[in-house]
C-alpha cells in the first residue's frame, strides 16, 4: 500500500540533504558567513563584468533596480518555507478543543449531558471512527465550558497491541487531578482519592480512547458535584450498572451533510445520486467519509460519478483501501516516506520533532500536515502524531537507520529533560513521553549500536520513575534494557541494568530475587577487580540481607571503599552508613546472645560513625544519603537508651525522605517512631496506629520494615491480627528457603505468635 518508487527515494533524499545542509547554516558563525559570502560576491563581481562588458548603459538601468528587489522577494518566499515551525512551549496537557457542527450526533449528545447529570458517570461506547470522543469533548464542554474546571486524560498507550494496564491507568488519571501518582500499588487504591479530589468541584473528567472496561473499572459508580465520562472502544463486557450510550453508524441524510460540508454545494448539486452511493460504500463512519471528502477536495476535477463508478468494479473489502491507495499516490516523497516510517515502528505514536528525526530532517510539519489533510495520520494530545487505523498492519518493515535516528534522538531528550527534573516543563515532558520511552526500551529488535543511546533513555526513566516513586517502572524499566543488550550482545549496558535490578528489588525487600541479578551483573564483569563500585555496595547490602556473615559484609565494604573515587562524598557517605548498619546487626546479635556491654559499644562506634556520614552527605549535597544516615542513628541512639536524640533524628530523616522523594524511607521512619513510641509510655495508642496505617500503604510488598509494621498493628488490633500475622508473614517469604539474619528469624517467631 506504502511502496515508494526508486525516483520518489531519490527526490525524498536529495530533500532530505537540502533541508539539513541548511540547518547546519547557523554553524558556520559570523566569521564563515562573512568568508563565504565575500567569495561568492567576488565571483560575482567578476561574473558581471563578462556579462555586461557588452551591453548598452540604458539596459543596465533597467535591470538595476527590478532584479535586486526580486531576488529580496524570492529569498523571502524561499526561507519562510524553509524556516521550521517554532518549537511548541510544554505545559500541562489541556482539554482538547471545542468541536462544533457534529453532524448527526444531536440526539446522542444531549443523552450524555443528561445522564452525566443524573448519574455522575457516563460511558460512551463505540466503534473505531464512531466519532466517540468527538461527542465526548462537545458533551463535556457543555457540561463545564470553563477551563479550570476541565480535566483530561487520553488513555491510548504507544503500544499497539496491548492496552494500557488499570494500574498504569490510575496512575494517569492521578497526575491528571495533580495527585502524586506513585502512592497507589493496585488501581483500586486509586478510587478513594478521586472521589475526594473531585467531590463538590464541578469539574469534569474525561477519559478518552478507553480500551476496555478493566482499566476503569475501579473508578467510583458516582461522584457527589462531579461528572466522569469514559470515552472509547471497551472491547470487553461492561457491568449492567454502566449502561453505555452507544454510537453507530451516521444516518444517509447525517452522513450526505458531513461529505458535502468537505466538498462544497456545488459539486454536490451536481450529483446527487452519486453522493448517497459514496456515504453507503463509508457504511456510516464520520472517519472514513470525511477521508473520501478530503481527498476530493483535493481533487475538484474528479467527478463524484467517475469514483463511484471505480469503486463498483471492486469487491467490497477493498472499496476504502481504493480511496487510501489514491491518496497515498498523491503524496510527495517526503510525506511518503514518513507514512512508511511511521507504519514500521513499534511505537504508536510519536512528537513532531521524534518524526523529524525519523526522516532525519530539522522539521517534519509539512509532511505531517499532508499526511493529516488526508486522513491518514491524527494530530493528537497536543504536538503529537498518531499513524491511522488503516495502516496499523500494513507490514511495512522497520528502516533501521531511521530506527537509530529515532532511538538517538529520544536519548538526547530525555537526557536532556532529567537533568532539568524536577521543573514543571521537565514533569511535563516525562508525563506524556515516559510509555513511549517504555515502549522503545522494550523493541523485540533493537538496532544495532543503539546500547548507549538505550541505556541513557533507561538512566533518565529511572530518575524519573524515582521521582514518581514507581517502583515498579523502574523495574520494568532496567528489566527492558537488560534484553535489549542482552540481544545487542552489549555486556556493559546488560551488566549495568542488571546491576540496577539488583539495587531496586534490594530496596523492595526481595534479597532472593536480587542476588539471581547480582550474580549475572558480576559474571558480565569477569573480575571482581573490574567491579564497579555500586556492585560491590550491593554485594555488602545482599550478604547483610541473608545473614550474618558479618566478616564477608566487612570485605565487601572495604573493596567498595577501594573502588570510590577519592573526592566522591556521597560514595564514601554511603559507605559509612553501611558500617554503622554492619556494627549495629552485630550489636543485636550480641544483644540476643546476652553480652549487652558489648553491643553498647558497638552502637556508641556505630553512632560515631553515622556522625561522620551525615556530614559528607551533607558536604554532597545528598538528601537521600543523609536521610539514610538519619534513619540508622535514631535506632542507633534508641538502642543506647537516648530516646530524645532518635525521635529528632527520626523527624529530621522524615523531611530529608520527604525532599528526596522518597516515599519508602519516610514510611520506614514512621513504623520507627511508631516501634519507639511503643516502647516508651505516655503514648495514646490511637496515636501510634495512625502512624503505621499512614505508613503500610507506602511500604513495599515484602521486607522487614512492613513485617514489622504488621506486627505492631496486630498487636494494636487484636480484632485484625490474623490478617496481620497473614501479611507479616507474606513480608517475609523472600527469605523463605534460603539463609536469614536473626533479627528476620526474630520477626518469624513473634509473627506466628500472635
Amino acid at each position: 500500500m506504502t511502496d515508494i518508487s526508486r525516483r520518489d527515494r531519490l527526490r525524498f533524499g536529495l530533500s532530505r540533504w537540502y533541508r539539513r545542509a541548511a540547518a547546519h547554516l547557523p554553524e558556520l558563525g559570523l566569521g564563515g558567513l562573512v568568508t563565504a559570502g565575500g567569495t561568492v560576491l567576488l565571483v560575482q563581481e567578476e561574473l558581471i563584468k563578462q556579462l555586461a562588458g557588452g551591453l548598452p548603459t540604458w539596459l543596465l538601468a533597467v535591470f538595476a533596480i527590478p532584479v535586486p528587489v526580486a531576488a529580496v522577494w524570492l529569498t523571502h518566499r524561499v526561507r519562510r518555507r524553509r524556516d521550521p515551525a517554532p518549537r511548541p512551549l510544554l505545559a500541562t496537557v489541556p482539554f482538547p478543543d471545542r468541536i462544533d457542527g457534529l453532524a448527526g450526533r444531536d440526539a446522542e449528545l444531549q443523552r450524555v449531558k443528561d445522564r452525566a447529570l443524573e448519574r455522575g458517570v457516563v460511558v460512551v461506547q463505540g466503534a473505531m471512527g464512531m466519532g466517540t470522543s468527538a461527542v465526548a469533548i462537545r458533551a463535556m464542554w457543555d457540561l463545564a465550558g470553563e477551563a479550570r474546571r476541565q480535566r483530561y486524560a487520553d488513555l491510548r498507550g504507544p503500544d499497539r497491541e496491548h492496552p494500557e494496564t488499570p494500574l498504569s491507568v490510575a496512575q494517569r488519571v492521578l497526575r491528571t487531578l495533580n495527585l502524586p501518582p506513585g502512592g497507589i500499588k493496585e488501581p483500586q487504591d486509586a478510587t478513594a482519592q478521586v472521589i475526594e479530589t473531585l467531590t463538590g468541584t464541578g469539574c469534569v473528567l474525561l477519559l478518552d480512547n478507553v480500551s476496555t472496561w478493566s482499566q476503569v473499572e475501579w473508578l467510583p459508580p458516582r461522584v457527589p458535584g462531579a461528572h466522569i465520562v469514559v470515552a472509547g472502544t471497551l472491547s470487553d463486557e461492561l457491568p449492567q450498572h454502566a449502561d453505555p450510550i452507544q454510537l453507530g453508524p451516521l444516518g444517509p441524510e447525517a452522513g450526505q451533510a458531513l461529505l458535502a460540508r468537505h466538498i462544497g454545494d456545488d459539486r454536490v448539486t451536481r450529483d446527487p445520486k452519486a453522493l448517497e452511493l459514496l456515504v453507503d460504500v463509508c457504511l456510516g463512519s464520520p472517519l472514513e467519509i470525511v477521508r473520501v471528502g478530503r481527498w476530493l477536495a483535493r481533487n475538484p476535477n474528479v467527478r463524484l460519478q467517475s469514483l463511484v463508478d471505480d469503486l463498483r468494479n471492486l469487491p467490497i473489502d477493498q472499496t476504502l483501501d481504493f480511496v487510501l491507495n489514491l491518496s497515498v499516490k498523491q503524496l510527495r516523497p517526503t510525506a511518503k516516506q514518513l507514512l512508511i516510517l511511521l507504519a514500521g515502528l513499534p511505537i504508536a505514536e510519536v512528537d513532531h520533532q521524534a518524526a523529524a528525526a525519523l526522516l532525519g530532517v530539522p522539521s517534519a510539519a509539512d509532511a505531517i500536515g499532508e499526511l493529516a489533510e488526508l486522513g491518514l495520520v491524527e494530530n493528537v494530545r497536543m504536538t503529537r502524531v498518531r499513524i491511522t487505523s488503516a495502516f496499523r498492519d500494513s507490514g511495512t518493515p522497520q528502516e533501521v537507520a531511521a530506527w537509530r535516528r529515532l532511538v538517538e534522538h529520544f536519548a538526547e531528550q530525555a537526557g536532556a529533560h532529567a537533568e532539568r527534573l524536577p521543573a514543571e516543563e521537565a514533569r511535563t515532558w516525562f508525563a506524556m513521553e515516559d510509555r513511549v520511552l517504555l515502549q522503545v526500551l522494550a523493541s523485540k529488535e533493537p538496532a544495532p549500536k543503539t546500547g548507549r543511546a538505550l541505556g541513557l533513555i533507561a538512566d533518565a526513566l529511572e530518575t524519573w520513575f524515582r521521582l514518581e516513586q514507581r517502583h515498579e517502572d523502574r523495574l520494568r524499566t532496567a528489566a527492558a534494557l537488560a534484553g535489549a543488550a542482552r540481544t545487542l550482545r552489549d555486556e556493559r549496558v546488560q551488566a549495568a541494568a542488571e546491576q540496577r535490578q539488583c539495587a531496586i528489588l534490594l530496596t523492595s525487600g526481595d534479597p532472593r530475587t536480587a542476588r539471581r541479578h547480582f550474580n549475572r551483573a558480576a559474571e558480565l564483569r569477569v573480575r571482581v577487580e573490574s567491579w564497579p563500585a555500586e556492585l560491590h555496595l550491593e554485594h555488602a547490602a545482599i550478604l547483610l540481607a541473608s545473614g550474618d556473615e558479618f566478616t564477608a559484609v566487612e570485605s565487601a565494604l572495604v573493596r567498595y571503599g577501594q573502588a570510590l573515587p577519592g573526592g566522591d562524598a556521597a560514595g564514601h557517605a554511603s559507605r559509612l552508613t553501611n558500617v554503622a548498619a554492619l556494627l549495629m546487626r552485630k550489636g543485636q546479635t550480641l544483644d540476643h546472645d546476652g553480652r549487652g556491654p558489648e553491643a553498647r559499644s558497638l552502637y556508641a562506634n556505630a553512632r560515631a560513625v553515622l556522625i561522620q556520614a551525615i556530614h559528607l552527605a551533607d558536604r554532597a549535597d545528598d538528601l537521600g544519603a543523609e536521610a539514610h544516615a538519619r534513619e540508622l542513628l535514631a535506632l542507633a541512639c534508641h538502642f543506647l537508651g537516648l530516646d530524645a536524640d532518635a525521635r529528632a533524628n527520626l523527624a529530621q530523616a522524615e523531611r530529608l525522605y520527604a525532599g528526596a522523594s522518597d516515599e519508602i524511607g519516610r514510611a520506614r521512619c514512621l513504623v520507627q517512631r511508631a516501634g519507639v513510641m511503643l516502647e516508651g509510655s505516655g503514648h495514646p495508642q490511637e496515636e501510634v496506629v495512625a502512624l503505621l496505617e499512614e505508613a503500610e500503604p507506602r511500604l513495599p510488598p515484602a521486607g522487614v520494615s512492613t513485617a514489622l509494621a504488621h506486627l505492631h498493628l496486630g498487636r494494636l488490633r487484636r480484632e485484625l491480627a490474623a490478617e496481620h500475622q497473614e501479611a507479616g508473614l507474606a513480608a517475609l517469604s523472600p527469605w523463605d528457603g534460603i539463609a536469614e539474619p536473626k533479627q528476620v528469624s526474630e520477626l518469624r517467631a513473634l509473627l506466628l505468635a500472635l
